[in-house]
């Protein structure tokens, strides 16, 4: 079967940003001025901040100008809550993605070890499993080398998965 590229070709399509008119500005000025010292309106955005929403999204929680969460980033507690869901926007990925990649190591050492699936592919899981616990093989001056970087957490996940299949 012939493999045939088509051949894109990229386009900058000029995006004109139209500058705010005067009742918008009067209206982000009233609205920031409005709930600039409003306490409940404020600890309801730090702890929205807190448990990892993004300013976007606060506002629109609270039905509020983005322009005007951003006014308070200035504040001390509102800059320490937006880390702070920061940081938990990143643990949340990290877990996803753990569990994406044990589900993936799965799925290699089923195909691994399924006697009815074709040696071929049962080879290459095989080689992919070992390419990503950090033994990688080459040749060097007609000697075979290999290099060992195990990955800690990658080795005690496998085990773990090992141990699972044969209980």
């Amino acid at each position: 079967m012939d493999e045939t590229t088509t051949e894109t070709q990229l386009v900058v399509i000029p995006q004109v940003v139209a500058q705010p008119t005067e009742a918008e500005c009067v209206a982000m000025l009233a609205e920031e001025t409005k709930y600039k010292d409003d306490p409940e309106v404020l600890e309801s955005a730090k702890m929205l901040l807190s448990a990892g929403y993004t300013v976007r999204m606060v506002a629109r929680k609270l039905s509020l100008r983005e322009t005007t969460v951003w006014s308070w980033a200035k504040s001390p507690a509102i800059q320490a809550a937006i880390t702070a869901g920061k940081e938990r926007r990143v643990q949340k990925v990290g877990q996803g993605l753990e569990e994406a990649a044990e589900m993936a190591l799965q799925s290699l050492l089923n195909v691994a070890t399924d006697d009815t699936v074709n040696p071929k592919d049962r080879v290459k899981a095989s080689e992919v499993i070992l390419d990503r616990c950090g033994l990688v093989s080459g040749q060097s001056n007609n000697q075979e080398t290999v290099r060992v970087a195990v990955d800690v957490d990658f080795d005690e996940r496998l085990a773990r998965i090992v141990a699972g299949t044969r209980g």
